[in-house]
């Protein structure tokens, strides 16, 4: 454990997209930035250490939602231990699926900063892990002004 790090949390599609944009502002202003990341797919933006969990949720198949959410569940509970004995985290930022609920508890229960980012697409409804989110991280953010009305508390800060 050496300098501070912050752990990015992300996923799939979209989520990525938002997460290489916020990684890319957050480079500009400050060029030596270290974080760690958590992701259901490889590191493209440079962490200094990527684990990859699987994919939390299966759109196909509503059957398997529930074993898929538990296995995640675990194996984010696992990496997020394993990121914190071996790294100065400081925070978290996520831009993802429900992958992100426990290591935001985790987080939170050791004091660290936890900021969730909703997902631009939304725009009159809230996503399933928005709707936790809400009431794990220090600070939420939404992309659509519309959400302020689904999300009195969060911050409106326009598209990434």
């Amino acid at each position: 454990m050496t300098e501070k790090t912050f752990l990015a949390i992300y996923s799939k599609g979209g989520h990525k997209d938002e997460m290489e944009r916020l990684l890319l502002l957050l480079k500009k202003q400050k060029p030596d930035l270290k974080f760690v990341s958590i992701a259901d797919l490889e590191d493209s933006f440079g962490a200094v250490e990527h684990l990859v969990c699987p994919e939390p949720r299966d759109k196909f198949n509503v059957w398997r939602l529930p074993i898929q959410l538990i296995h995640t569940s675990y194996i984010t509970f696992v990496q997020t231990l394993y990121l914190l004995k071996h790294y100065k985290i400081s925070g978290m930022v996520s831009t993802g699926t429900a992958m992100v609920i426990i290591p935001a508890l985790i987080l939170r229960l050791m004091n660290k900063k936890v900021i969730h980012i909703e997902d631009w697409s939304r725009f009159s409804s809230r996503s399933h892990t928005g709707k936790i989110m809400y009431y794990i991280a220090d600070t939420f953010y939404v992309q659509n002004e519309s959400l302020l009305q689904k999300y009195p508390k969060a911050i409106y800060s326009g598209r990434l």
